[in-house]
């Protein structure tokens, strides 16, 4: 894995400087986004962990950062600290969304979620351009 990207777990830092890699979630606060956020604090191979929601993320956050691991958890609400939650990430993770509803199929939700990109793209797209490393 490490040849063929430039990640490795050394390459990142964390509180008292141990290795892992800096993760954020965008949709932390849904049905998806907690379970994944407690998956990401329980991983010994995470350093940060960036929660990021429109609605509800400090719950989120306190919650998560209750548990006992090494990893730092900082938690991050609405458009406006979206490229704050993206700077220095090593990976994002998105299960953003919404509910699937009765009589919907995956399709009609993949549909939905291409169209929120192709309406409003520039928000997500600003901030990691801002977030990402000049390269």
């Amino acid at each position: 894995m490490e040849g063929s990207s430039n990640l490795s777990r050394g390459n990142c830092r964390a509180k008292g400087r141990a290795p892992g890699f800096k993760v954020a979630i965008l949709g932390a606060a849904g049905g998806i986004g907690q379970p994944l956020s407690m998956l990401m604090k329980m991983n010994p191979l995470v350093s940060v962990l960036h929660l990021y929601d429109d609605v509800n993320s400090p719950g989120v956050t306190a919650d998560i950062s209750h548990m006992d691991t090494g990893a730092v958890v900082c938690g991050f609400l609405g458009q406006q600290q979206l490229e704050d939650a993206l700077t220095g990430m090593d990976l994002v993770i998105v299960p953003a969304s919404v509910p699937r509803k009765p009589g919907m199929t995956r399709d009609d939700l993949f549909k939905h979620q291409c169209w929120d990109c192709q309406e409003e793209p520039g928000h997500f797209v600003k901030a990691l351009r801002g977030a990402a490393p000049e390269q």
